[in-house]
């Protein structure tokens, strides 16, 4: 049905600025990423980070894309970081411009809302260069039509051959019934290539100051060579006339011949008008994310002058007590009870730190760090399906995190909560300290523990701050902010009791926490050197798998 651009407009405005909740295909938002992350690139970020990221849930909240193009393109930005200001600063422009321009901006939506259909997730399909399929005995099409042809012509010399026209009319119907569904089904993509096309014209006609839309002219002209040919595809017959010539002379399967050729020859183009359209809507998304959040544009600096976040807050926690944090060079130790906040804290850095480097926009006052690869290691688990413990399957996540400092210092940011939690405490903390002296110097890390004692060990080279909580008889609350110094209280026992545990059970807790409290001596080895520290992320024998 035929709506107006003026409400077309008011729909898509309001959209854009309060966007509705919907559960995205990720399998088909990904499609794009899953197709080009081979390629190179500064860094793409590993499904463990994006899972302790909770980049799915992230995602959904930046969401305010209006085409499906959008998505894929939006869902491959944020898994892949930059090193490059220059294109950051061009992305931000590009938000800035679209935010504070609302003729240039319902421009851009009424020019994106023409590509919605769940089919153009397909269109990634086209981008890659390589072939569209072949139709099995699509080799003998072009025979079997010239042959019906000639047969039916000379059949008005020679009256015999028309026995032969209708036995290729038979054959005919039957090859083009057989490979209907299966031109169907491919061609969906190809079926959106017409509103591609017209996506990118309109986007490219409105001259918006964007340096993806100035390079379009050559590759739109280039993907109208291909339309005419689609377009047969698109043609609504309601005599049966076209599906009579089509079942007769196999033209269904003789232009998808002509379309296969004529798409791969035409990837780039194909793929730069993708890519354009999809940046654009990327930057109407994140306009619509800085209305509605408080953000800041992240500066870049070089290492020396470490990461600084100012008033860094979780948008994925209503209500985030916005924080602080200069990391230089010493790394920075965490401790606290657990819902005080650790891991949400480390969050915080890490989306703050995806964000800047991805849609030049994060959730905080001030944000300036060096170019850095975010990796993390904050809810790992068990598997089942290979028989690995937690202990073995977190030994060998950091080994990974080792020798990815190794092969690049300087270059990361490592979030890591309660390290070797899997084993007993003696060798988690002798493996935790070795493991956290030998990242610092190759490394931006940040580190959260329940072992205190970590932070005497670690002294010369990690900073510590902590959360904690407050514990009184009616009640217990957490305040969420980041405090200079190790954690001088101990809680956990006394919320046993606000808790209503048997007094008993608080006692003997009691009592037995100060027994150990004073038998608590430093006493185990510590494996220091590099040889050391691979053999602890290497080792899988029971007695280290089991603790």
């Amino acid at each position: 049905m035929w709506t107006s651009s003026r409400k077309r407009l008011r729909r898509l405005e309001a959209a854009w600025q309060q966007p509705a909740s919907h559960s995205p295909h990720f399998p088909w938002v990904a499609r794009y990423y899953n197709q080009v992350q081979h390629e190179p690139a500064y860094h793409r970020l590993p499904d463990q980070t994006w899972e302790d990221l909770n980049g799915e849930l992230l995602f959904e909240l930046l969401d305010a894309t209006v085409s499906p193009v959008g998505q894929q393109c939006l869902y491959h930005r944020l898994r892949s970081p930059l090193a490059d200001e220059a294109a950051l600063h061009e992305f931000d422009a590009a938000a800035t411009l679209l935010a504070q321009q609302p003729v240039a901006r319902g421009q851009a939506l009424l020019a994106l809302d023409q590509l919605t259909a769940d089919e153009a997730y397909y269109l990634v399909d086209l981008i890659s260069g390589e072939p569209l399929p072949i139709l099995p005995g699509a080799r003998f099409a072009l025979l079997l039509a010239l042959g019906l042809l000639a047969t039916l012509l000379g059949g008005f010399w020679l009256p015999l051959l028309w026995l032969a026209t209708g036995a290729l009319a038979l054959i005919n119907s039957m090859f083009h019934f057989w490979q209907r569904a299966r031109i169907q089904r491919i061609v969906r993509p190809l079926m959106q290539l017409g509103r591609l096309h017209r996506a990118g014209r309109e986007l490219h006609r409105v001259a918006l100051p964007l340096r993806p839309l100035e390079q379009l002219a050559a590759p739109l002209a280039r993907l109208g060579s291909i339309l005419r040919q689609v377009a047969f595809f698109q043609v609504e017959d309601n005599l049966a006339i076209l599906e009579l010539l089509k079942a007769l002379v196999l033209l269904d399967v003789l232009v998808y011949g002509r379309c296969r050729v004529a798409v791969q020859r035409q990837a780039p183009a194909i793929r730069t008008v993708f890519e354009a359209v999809g940046y654009v809507d990327c930057a109407l998304t994140v306009a619509s994310f800085r209305q509605r959040y408080a953000t800041c544009v992240p500066q870049f600096g070089p290492a020396a002058e470490g990461i600084r976040l100012q008033a860094g807050y979780h948008p994925l926690v209503p209500g985030c007590v916005p924080n602080d944090l200069t990391l230089t060079g010493p790394g920075v130790l965490l401790t606290g009870s657990n819902m005080a906040g650790k891991t949400t804290f480390m969050r915080t850095i890490g989306v703050n730190a995806l964000l800047a480097q991805t849609i030049a926009t994060c959730p905080a006052t001030a944000y300036r760090a060096p170019f850095c690869r975010v990796l993390t290691s904050l809810t790992l688990a068990d598997s089942l399906p290979t028989g690995k413990s937690y202990y073995l399957v977190e030994a060998e996540i950091m080994r990974q995190l080792l020798l990815a400092c190794n092969a690049d210092p300087g270059s990361y940011l490592l979030l890591l909560d309660e390290l070797f939690k899997g084993t007993n405490t003696r060798e988690r903390i002798a493996a935790n300290k070795a493991v956290l002296a030998y990242l610092q110097p190759r490394s931006w890390v940040i580190a959260a523990t329940h072992d205190g004692e970590l932070g005497a060990l670690l002294q010369a080279r990690y900073v510590e701050y902590h959360f904690c909580e407050t514990v009184t008889e009616e009640d217990w609350y957490f305040d969420y902010r980041l405090k200079a110094g190790p954690l001088t209280t101990r809680n956990a026992i006394r919320l046993l009791a606000r808790l209503h545990y048997p007094a008993q059970v608080v006692a003997e807790a009691q009592a037995i926490s100060a027994t150990l409290a004073a038998r608590e001596q430093p006493d185990f080895a510590q494996p220091t050197t590099p040889e050391a520290l691979i053999a602890v992320a290497e080792s899988s024998s029971e007695d280290n798998i089991l603790g």
